[in-house]
């Protein structure tokens, strides 16, 4: 009797370990992506909207879009340099913030930015410092949170703790370190995840991309630039639940995303792309829904999109043959190839020059919100979001 009652707790401990293996999802993302398929936006979603972002000599935008998220009363969009406050119908309300060396003052650039509608909190990443700096909505700047430097503060979960994620044990010298840390609004740190290297694996010495934190239906999922699992977080536990199967290439992971050529005479270096890491994946984004994920990537120095379809177990890179880049096709409002970049409260949000929908856009083909902006359009306008309700 005690020789079974033994056995069975070597099961359970056996069960206790394989169980959350066996319960994750196997994507071929590799074999996938090979295919290109189109997609109708109208597959995905429900209603698009267009939303012409005002500009006037405070509000211009840079090209690159850092963040996009919409509030109760706000629109917040990012550009990397400024982040900027409208109105959820686009016109223009305030700066947050500015770049200098006093307090509430960033260094350079913003590279990352997360927000607290119930308090009212924003919460902008000085990368370069260390320090995350805490404004209100109405642009007041309130006080800074000591953290880690080199590290960005990317998520908030539905408990209102914040999640910061660094790639600075890459390049200790036993590649172990924390990768992801946990802390309050005052910058308490709650717990932290550390990275730890397998054995016989080849890990690069330079990477680009970040972890990539993302919400799905209340719960945080989280997966590290160096693996392929996508882990759910549950407190200090990570459940792996989706697996990329990079096949053939998963070889290429270990390559740096450049290599360093010294000048030894002027004693500088400087990053030149490594070639053979240009068919590696990337990758820079997850969106999650009930009926599917997207996954933002890149590839032979292209940024790419790929739709994984929960319901049939199928992914594919999304490009319709008549598009210069990867998206939807907007079957909806008459609009060109939809590239997701966000999604927020169940609205999937996209962003297009003001140029490229002067130039892509046939009037007599244009519909609703898209119909009624391309009159007063100009070429130097703000970009317009596109701002599509999901099934």
């Amino acid at each position: 009797m005690g020789k079974s009652i033994r056995i069975t707790g070597v099961w359970l401990l056996v069960l206790a370990f394989y169980m959350p293996l066996m319960a994750q999802k196997n994507i071929a993302f590799a074999d996938g992506v090979n295919k290109q398929k189109e997609l109708n936006l109208s597959d995905v979603a429900s209603g698009v909207r267009y939303i012409p972002l005002e500009t006037t000599t405070e509000s211009l935008l840079d090209k690159d879009i850092l963040d996009v998220t919409f509030t109760a009363d706000y629109l917040f969009v990012c550009d990397y340099v400024n982040l900027f406050q409208f109105t959820p119908e686009g016109k223009f309300v305030r700066k947050i913030g500015k770049a200098g060396e006093g307090p509430g003052e960033y260094t350079q650039s913003i590279m990352a930015v997360t927000y607290d509608e119930d308090a009212k909190l924003i919460f902008m990443s000085d990368f370069r410092k260390g320090k995350v700096l805490v404004y209100s909505f109405d642009g007041k700047y309130l006080y800074d949170i000591e953290t880690q430097r080199g590290s960005m503060t990317t998520y908030r979960d539905k408990t209102g703790n914040l999640f910061g994620v660094t790639n600075e044990y890459l390049y200790s010298k036993d590649k172990r370190g924390k990768e992801l840390f946990v802390y309050n609004t005052k910058g308490k740190e709650l717990y932290s995840f550390h990275f730890r290297p397998e054995e016989g694996i080849r890990y690069p010495g330079i990477i680009f991309t970040y972890g990539i934190l993302y919400d799905h239906q209340g719960s945080t999922y989280y997966k590290n630039p160096l693996e392929t699992t996508i882990f759910r977080l549950e407190g200090k536990k990570r459940i792996p639940v989706y697996k990329l199967d990079l096949s053939q290439y998963e070889k290429l992971s270990g390559e740096s995303d450049a290599i360093i050529v010294v000048d030894k005479k002027a004693n500088t270096g400087t990053n030149l792309p490594n070639k053979a890491a240009e068919k590696k994946f990337n990758f820079f984004n997850i969106v999650e829904t009930d009926h599917g994920m997207g996954i933002e990537y890149a590839q032979e120095n292209e940024r790419r999109f790929a739709w994984y379809d929960k319901e049939n177990g199928t992914l594919c890179r999304v490009r319709s043959p008549k598009a210069q880049w990867d998206g939807f096709t907007e079957d909806m409002e008459g609009g060109c190839a939809i590239f997701p970049r966000f999604i927020r409260n169940n609205k999937m949000i996209a962003v297009l020059s003001a140029s490229i929908l002067l130039e892509k856009v046939k009037p007599a083909d244009a519909k609703g919100s898209l119909k009624k902006l391309l009159p007063d359009l100009v070429e130097d306008d703000n970009q317009v979001l596109v701002v599509a309700q999901l099934k």
